[in-house]
């Protein structure tokens, strides 16, 4: 099982401090991502890494859904 990268994770990783922007940022990039409590971003650290090591995504159709 990955680790989860928060929303607060994600905003110090991108640099970003709102919500839209990260999410704007991860749509872009590609990297699927869900919602937990709060409506909070949640992504998991291997969906980061497999774009960062220029792996696309399963399934990028949908980008904010993945569990």
């Amino acid at each position: 099982m990955s680790a989860l990268l928060t929303e607060e994770q994600l905003m110090e990783w991108t640099g970003y401090k709102r919500r839209s922007k990260v999410e704007e940022f991860l749509r872009r990039e590609k990297i699927p991502f869900t919602r937990g409590k709060g409506n909070k971003i949640l992504v998991t650290q291997a969906a980061v890494d497999r774009v960062l090591a220029g792996t696309p995504a399963a399934n990028t159709s949908n980008v904010d859904s993945f569990f």
